[in-house]
């Protein structure tokens, strides 16, 4: 039996056997029967109407049925055809095979063998269409998964180069590439927010038609938007002329970067025409704009870092420069005091020398403790500067 809408282009000059296929056996059956009595206009029907299969008389006057089937198989016409062979034309049905036929009935027609060459034929057409959508789903299903598989690597590498890069402009760059890729876009570009004034300025943009210098305000009426919302914005036809953006774009597709619960910026992608962007564009386009989040907060911890670390090494230049000036002055004045040391021990050597019957016992015991005294005090300094640490 058939489906809905199978479509059989009869062609016979034979008005009797035209209303046996079409109003007493094919019809009643569900086909949909687009007769015609000459091959002339079973040529122009065949293109208009494109049937799934065509029950032609070998017996057509004029235009015959065998040119009919050169013909139609010059045009590269598919869909199966019956040919309808005078009483012992069985011969004649077998030649048509060569030119492209599929099967046949041979006169006088009986409606259980039409049926039944029916059946056969249009369930071998359905056949061979739905293994023809299954090829095409199956080369469909390959080409998104190709596609798939070829987002996930762009994405794979961008999460290594947000983490790997440390130029900055080389990382927004790459953000931007990124996100034309997996959407298929004209042209994008990311603003982020300045962290004093809160304007948007311009860090990367592709294929931008106008020129917009990095880290100046630009303003394409969307941004703030998004900004303010938080929520990712499609938008695409007339609705876009109120925006300063349709100057450039008829289609846009808008994701907010958010750090630490705040939006700080937009990753922005456009089509230079009305084309516009579905749910997957979407999604794909906020896993970049989330890279650019990880991206963002490591600039900016990076800075934080490079800002200690500056703090740090003021500090210990500071410190180091400071004890250089107390080794200085520790060295002034171990030189001054070696010199009134040394002087003091000759003077109590010199005393100690004199005959013994000009100094009394006592003195001379104070003498000796004195000696003891400075040569305490010259070991003491020499230890501080034997310690003393290099600059």
């Amino acid at each position: 039996m058939p489906k809905l809408a199978d479509k059989v282009l009869v062609v016979d000059d034979d008005l009797s056997s035209l209303d046996l296929l079409a109003k007493q056996v094919l019809g009643p059956l569900g086909y949909q029967v687009i007769p015609v009595t000459d091959g002339g206009a079973a040529i122009q029907q065949a293109g208009k109407t494109s049937p799934d299969a065509l029950i032609v008389s070998l017996s057509l006057r004029g235009f015959s049925g065998r040119d009919l089937l050169t013909a139609l198989r010059a045009q590269g016409f598919e869909a199966p055809i019956i040919v309808i062979a005078p009483a012992g034309g069985e011969a004649q049905a077998l030649a048509a095979f060569r030119l492209g036929a599929r099967d046949y009935l041979v006169r006088p027609l009986r409606e259980a063998e039409i049926v039944t060459v029916m059946d056969r034929v249009i369930g071998e057409s359905r056949m061979r269409r739905e293994r023809a959508q299954l090829q095409q789903q199956l080369t469909q299903a390959n080409a998104d998964m190709e596609q798939r598989l070829k987002e996930t690597t762009a994405l794979s590498g961008l999460g290594k180069a947000v983490t790997n890069l440390s130029d900055v402009g080389l990382l927004f760059n790459r953000l931007v590439e990124s996100a034309l890729f997996v959407t298929g876009a004209n042209m994008g570009w990311l603003l982020l927010a300045d962290e004093t004034t809160g304007q948007l300025t311009m860090h990367a943009s592709k294929n931008l038609p106008v020129r917009v210098p990095l880290r100046q305000p630009w303003d394409d009426g969307l941004a703030p938007l998004v900004m303010m919302s938080g929520e990712p914005l499609n938008i695409t036809g007339p609705g876009m002329n109120q925006f300063k953006i349709s100057q450039v774009a008829k289609a846009a597709l808008v994701a907010p970067i958010r750090a630490r619960e705040q939006t700080v910026g937009v990753l922005t992608v456009a089509n230079a025409a009305a084309k516009p962007f579905n749910d997957r564009h979407q999604t794909l386009l906020g896993a970049v704009s989330d890279y650019a989040s990880i991206a963002i907060v490591n600039v900016r911890l990076f800075q934080v870092l490079e800002s200690r670390a500056r703090s740090f090494q003021q500090a210990y230049d500071e410190l180091k420069a400071g004890q250089k000036e107390k080794d200085e002055l520790i060295e002034k004045l171990g030189a001054d005091l070696r010199v009134p040391l040394g002087a003091a021990r000759q003077y109590v050597e010199l005393a100690l020398a004199e005959d013994s019957s000009k100094l009394n016992n006592r003195l001379r015991g104070h003498l000796k403790l004195a000696a003891e005294k400075l040569d305490g005090a010259t070991r003491v300094l020499e230890a501080i500067f034997s310690a003393k640490p290099s600059a």
